[in-house]
């Protein structure tokens, strides 16, 4: 074999793509389910994660969900279901009962030799690639996340408090609320620590213009101005 030239690979036996193909297509379409999960992850407000928006209020900033996340979430189910659909007419063979990744991926499994010796086979491959890609961006390319929630809705406490990524439980993701003084708050207590934050805030605001008012009293010119 010539120097610098690489081997020419061949198709695996009835399949349009070679062995090495195969194996990395298989694993990136059995991981795809999993990168859904992982987007989820993803799926958090630029600032304030826990503030909930009030029903019927325009004050309220709402949750702002990651936008790429979104996106290759929605794209993942659609690629799955797309080809599970299209398998399942060709083959005629019940289509997968749920929408969910993780059903349409197995349904997929079961069937990739048929769908790999197929003349879509390359489309298959490609779509899949390019998915995969922009899929593990955006569940896995995230900035850190820790973003500042002011102070700490203790009375006792003026710690800052921040939102971060938790350590991963039984293989799921999670994050954490905690002021550096040590205080905690579980998922569960979120939705009261988010009015609690909200509370604190308008008390805040509250004082500073009640501070900017007497500031504004005791000048000079509200006082009869200049001597």
């Amino acid at each position: 074999m010539p120097h610098g030239t690489r081997p020419r690979r061949t198709a695996a036996p009835g399949l349009r793509l070679c062995t090495s193909c195969y194996h990395d297509l298989k694993a990136n379409l059995m991981e795809l389910p999993e990168i859904y999960d992982d987007c989820e992850s993803a799926l958090h407000p630029k600032r304030n994660p826990t503030m909930q928006r009030v029903s019927g209020s325009r004050q309220s900033p709402g949750i702002r969900l990651d936008e790429g996340a979104i996106s290759a979430r929605s794209s993942i189910v659609g690629f799955l279901a797309s080809w599970a659909a299209m398998v399942a007419d060709e083959r005629s063979v019940t289509r997968p009962a749920h929408r969910s990744p993780g059903v349409l991926a197995d349904f997929l499994v079961t069937h990739l030799n048929w769908l790999l010796a197929h003349h879509t086979a390359a489309d298959f491959a490609a779509e899949i690639s390019e998915l995969s890609h922009h899929a593990r961006r955006s569940a896995y390319t995230q900035p850190s996340l820790r973003i500042d929630l002011g102070q700490c809705v203790r009375s006792d406490c003026d710690a800052v408090m921040t939102t971060a990524p938790a350590a991963p439980r039984e293989g799921l993701r999670s994050r954490e609320v905690s002021c550096t003084a040590g205080h905690s708050w579980q998922p569960h207590q979120w939705l009261l620590l988010s009015r609690q934050i909200q509370q604190k805030q308008s008390q805040q605001k509250q004082s500073q213009k009640q501070a900017q008012q007497k500031q504004t009293e005791q000048s000079p010119t509200t006082r009869g101005g200049r001597s």
